[in-house]
């Protein structure tokens, strides 16, 4: 035994083994809350006045879409497109339930890595951006501005909630996530079950501060202010 702490590249990997198959063990014998029923249909409006909307598939193709849902094992996902003339703006909203999927899984992804993967590039980014939908605070958001392969611009806000509360990527481009907050991450875990998340990513072709004051823009955004962006009161006011 005193050989083998005397080696460090056997060491390290063998406790890095031990630690993954008490995770393991710890979640295995965990109860966990039922998820909610379905309810993002209801959550996200439908067209609103003015607007258009189509159900968009996850993936361009079935088999894609199917890979898609493999890879998140979400419990419910929405993809939601309207549009009014050349303007549009999408919703994507998933739902995973207590101890679905491990909140480092999930904030592994986002634009910044997905898009990047399939040939977007970022050409801006921005940071927990505040917004308001009418009196109401949404919790912090993070912008991006993509262009694709094609050479079209996408702006992109989005959010990935955790029992409530936002996640924090930091002030970092996401492609990579942190290595100190995925190893956090993994050993909260190991010891409570992954809490109740959503991911919301919101697109458009046109900069958000054209459309933001619109009122059916405005409708979407309570809706998903209400699902859960919408800042959480502080009780101890």
């Amino acid at each position: 035994m005193r050989q083998l702490l005397k080696r460090p590249a056997i060491v390290i990997p063998l406790l890095v083994l031990v630690a993954a198959v008490a995770v393991q063990f710890a979640t295995v014998f965990r109860e966990v809350p039922s998820p909610r029923p379905a309810h993002l249909n209801q959550s996200v409006p439908q067209a609103p006045d003015g607007w258009r909307a189509r159900e968009v598939p996850l993936g361009p193709n079935e088999f894609l879409e199917g890979q898609v849902e493999k890879i998140l094992n979400f419990d419910e996902a929405l993809h939601r497109e309207y549009s009014r003339g050349a303007v549009t703006f999408a919703v994507y909203a998933a739902y995973w339930g207590p101890g679905r999927m491990p909140t480092r899984l999930v904030a592994s992804h986002t634009p910044d890595r997905c898009w990047t993967e399939n040939g977007w590039t970022c050409l801006e980014m921005r940071f927990k951006e505040a917004h308001n939908v009418g009196p109401v605070a949404l919790q912090p958001a993070e912008w991006r501005l993509f262009r694709s392969p094609a050479g079209e611009n996408t702006n992109v806000l989005f959010w990935h909630l955790v029992d409530g509360r936002i996640y924090d990527f930091g002030s970092r481009f996401t492609a990579v996530p942190d290595p100190v907050r995925w190893w956090k991450d993994a050993i909260r875990q190991a010891f409570r079950s992954s809490s109740e998340q959503y991911f919301v990513r919101v697109t458009s072709n046109v900069p958000f501060t054209e459309i933001w004051g619109d009122p059916g823009f405005q409708h979407v955004m309570r809706g998903l202010a209400e699902l859960g962006l919408a800042e959480p009161v502080n009780e101890a006011e």
